[in-house]
C-alpha cells in the first residue's frame, strides 16, 4: 500500500493547534462545501508537537469541522519540518509602496537590510522593496505582520502563489513575500496567545493525500480507537477496489 495512506488518522479537534488566523470569506466557502457534501474531502496536514498536533495546512477545514460540532478531524500526519516557506501574495504594484509607508513601526528600503527582512516586495521590472520591523523580537514581528495586512486594499481578493515556481508579474502586479518561520517560532506565537495573519506560512508535503471524502457521520462522536479502526477499514476497502491513484507528476487542482 502507498506509505502516505498509513499516515491517515482521526484526531480529536481539541488536540489540533492553529497558528494562523482564518479568512472569513474562505471559511464561509469551505464550511458550506463540507456541510453540503457531508464529507471531509481532504485531510488536514499536521505534525506532532509537544503532545498535540500543529496544523500545517487546513486551518479553514478545522474551523468548519468545529462549527459543525464533530469530535474528530481526518488528518495526514507528517514529520515536523525545519521551517515553513512563505506564500507569495500578488498585489497592486502602484499602491504597494503606499501600503508600506502607511504602516507604523516598520522601515522600508530598496536594498537588503542587515537582518532578515519581515517582508520583501518584487516588481515586474526587477525592483525590490524590503520591510524591516523597527523593534526586535517575535512578538513585535507578529504585530507588524498584522498591521501590514490590515493595510491591504479593502475588498480585494489576495491571490496566493508559490514563489518557488515561475511567476510572471504584469506591469501592474507586485509579489509580496513574508519571512519564513520555524515550527518552534509558531509554537511560541500560539503559546503567547497569538496567531499569524492568514496566508503567510506554507509547508511542502512530499506525498499529499487528497479527495478522501470521509463521511462526517464517522467524525461526529465515539471512541478514538474504534473510529480509527473504521478509518483503516475505509482506506483498505478503497485500496482493494482500486479507487486510489498515485501521481508523481505536478498536478494543477481546481478548488
Amino acid at each position: 500500500m502507498i506509505p502516505a495512506l498509513g499516515r491517515l488518522q482521526l484526531v480529536e479537534l481539541s488536540r489540533l493547534v492553529l497558528h494562523e488566523a482564518h479568512d472569513p470569506a474562505r471559511l464561509d466557502r469551505v464550511w458550506a462545501d463540507v456541510e453540503q457534501e457531508g464529507v471531509q474531502r481532504n485531510p488536514v496536514i499536521v505534525a506532532p508537537c509537544e503532545g498535540l498536533y500543529l496544523v500545517l495546512d487546513g486551518a479553514h477545514r478545522v474551523h468548519a469541522l468545529r462549527g459543525l460540532d464533530v469530535r474528530f478531524a481526518l488528518v495526514q500526519c507528517v514529520e515536523l519540518p525545519e521551517r515553513a516557506v512563505s506564500w507569495g501574495h500578488l498585489l497592486d504594484a502602484a499602491s504597494l509602496e503606499a501600503v508600506f509607508r502607511s504602516v507604523e513601526g516598520i522601515e522600508v528600503s530598496e536594498t537588503p537590510p542587515e537582518r532578515t527582512p519581515l517582508a520583501e516586495a518584487r516588481f515586474h521590472d526587477g525592483a525590490r522593496l524590503f520591510v524591516t520591523d523597527r523593534e526586535e523580537g517575535l512578538a513585535s514581528e507578529v504585530r507588524a505582520l498584522w498591521a501590514l495586512q490590515a493595510a491591504y486594499p479593502r475588498g480585494e481578493v489576495v491571490r496566493r502563489v508559490d514563489p518557488g515556481k515561475p511567476v510572471e508579474l504584469s506591469t501592474m502586479e507586485a509579489m509580496l513575500l513574508y519571512r519564513c518561520f520555524t515550527p518552534g517560532e509558531l509554537v511560541e506565537v500560539v503559546s503567547g496567545g497569538g496567531v499569524l495573519p492568514a496566508g503567510i506560512t506554507r509547508f511542502t508535503v512530499e506525498e499529499r493525500v487528497l479527495n478522501v471524502r470521509y463521511p462526517l457521520e464517522l467524525l461526529a462522536e465515539g471512541g478514538s480507537a474504534a473510529r480509527n479502526a473504521e478509518l483503516e477499514a475505509f482506506v483498505g476497502e478503497a485500496w482493494r477496489r482500486n479507487r486510489v491513484r498515485r501521481y508523481t507528476e505536478p498536478v494543477v487542482l481546481f478548488e
